[in-house]
């Protein structure tokens, strides 16, 4: 539980530090962005999801002002189903599985060239991540030393690049797209083993 506490300090010191960062400039707007993502999986069979790779999800996150650094918190939730191998102890067995997820995510946009208020710009994201995680594993599998559903915190990080395009130059209601490809590193404990939830995550939105 430490350990959530000083992930859950560092967001917070991050999301106040960003923000006085860009009191002294005034910003294009703070805004709100509704995304579909698709996050394929990476790591060791048995303790990771790349047998099955694909997992689908949606999010909301909102946006502070900015022109060059934009601070962010976000929330998503995603689910994947499948087959694969999972670690009984020591023995490995293959099994249909139910995978759900919800994180929160808090961090910093930052755009090398400034940030227009109309038409396309790119910057870097990253951020800090804390999530929730439940698998239940099919009825039919026979097991000896792990439960047929576990449930666990993750913590980690996600770094990636994205661009926007600002439709409207309006001083309200600037409508815009956006696309990211990010890489996110995180971890957990399912099944009494380190289990790898890192991933690369594409994802498409609309904001406003």
């Amino acid at each position: 539980m430490l350990r959530y506490f000083y992930y859950f300090t560092l967001f917070c010191a991050l999301f106040t530090a960003s923000k006085d960062c860009e009191a002294n400039q005034a910003g294009i707007f703070p805004s709100t962005r509704l995304s579909a993502y698709q996050s394929n999986y990476s790591g060791e069979p048995g303790k990771s999801f790349a047998e099955t790779a694909t997992g689908l999800g949606a999010g909301l996150t909102v946006f502070m002002d900015g022109k060059r650094l934009i601070p962010y918190f976000g929330f998503k939730v995603g689910s994947m189903a499948g087959t694969q191998t999972f670690l009984d102890g020591t023995t490995e067995v293959s099994s249909s599985f139910k995978y759900y997820n919800s994180t929160a995510e808090a961090g910093l946009q930052v755009f090398v060239i400034e940030r227009k208020k109309r038409g396309f710009n790119t910057y870097f994201s990253a951020g800090g991540v804390l999530g929730y995680n439940f698998v239940a594993l099919g009825k039919t599998v026979e097991l000896e030393n792990i439960h047929r559903s576990d449930q666990s915190f993750s913590v980690g990080y996600a770094a990636g690049i994205g661009s926007e395009w600002i439709l409207t130059s309006a001083n309200n209601n600037k409508w815009n797209f956006n696309a990211e490809v990010l890489y996110k590193s995180e971890s957990a404990t399912l099944f009494k083993s380190k289990y790898d939830l890192s991933c690369m995550v594409f994802s498409i939105g609309l904001g406003w």
